[in-house]
């Protein structure tokens, strides 16, 4: 009967979440996620072909939702003018809703991000990084469009170092109870850390490009 298949399925799903929020990916025993749920190893297999296929599963829906809200998200940035006070409300506005997602789904992205190793998710913050460092990069070409001419160069690795430390500072919101007030003041001081040296990155760069004009 198809509604106890699906019974049985929630069920081997429920006790999965739990497995694996209590020991991450590597460490999951299909052999104890079989037990809380009543069942035989062999049983699961019947639903899901390996531990990978639960795991990702069990995670897709929170997969689907960041996809959403990065969409959502470049949308808002791209649509922004740049310098205006409707950019200033754009970050109070971002800020508030990256919080309330993590809020509401701070278990499951603490597994995605910090519990996947061994999975085939666990390149997904690798993948949170490039997309951060593509929107980076498309910022400074902006700024620099305002500022200079001709083409922005700018080492790959800084791009990259810059996005790791936004994601590693995601993660640590994730893994703590931080509350919105206190995720306010650090994104705030962040962004000020960070936009003063995108500045003086690119002031150093206008400075070159003046030099060699000027000779």
């Amino acid at each position: 009967m198809q509604i106890l298949k699906d019974d049985v399925r929630l069920e081997i799903l429920k006790q999965a979440r739990r497995e694996f929020l209590d020991k991450g990916f590597r460490k999951a025993s299909l052999r104890t996620i079989a037990g809380k749920a009543g069942m035989t190893v062999g049983n699961i297999y019947r639903y899901f072909k390996s531990k990978d296929e639960l795991f990702r599963e069990l995670l897709a829906p929170i997969i689907g939702n960041i996809e959403m809200m990065k969409l959502g998200l470049r949308h808002h940035h791209e649509e922004t003018p740049k310098g205006s006070k409707a950019e200033s409300d754009e970050h109070e506005a971002m800020i508030s809703t990256v919080y309330g997602f993590i809020k509401k789904y701070r278990e499951d992205l603490k597994l995605l991000l910090t519990g996947a190793g061994g999975s085939s998710l666990e390149g997904f913050k690798e993948e949170l990084i490039r997309w951060y460092g593509e929107i980076y990069w498309q910022s400074m070409k902006e700024a620099w469009a305002m500022m200079g001419s001709g083409e922005l160069t700018i080492n790959k690795r800084t791009i990259y170092l810059i996005s790791q430390s936004v994601s590693d500072s995601l993660i640590e919101v994730v893994v703590n109870d931080y509350d919105l007030e206190e995720v306010k003041i650090v994104a705030e001081e962040m962004f000020s850390f960070f936009g003063g040296g995108t500045q003086q990155i690119l002031a150093a760069k206008l400075a070159t490009e003046q030099g060699k004009a000027s000779q």
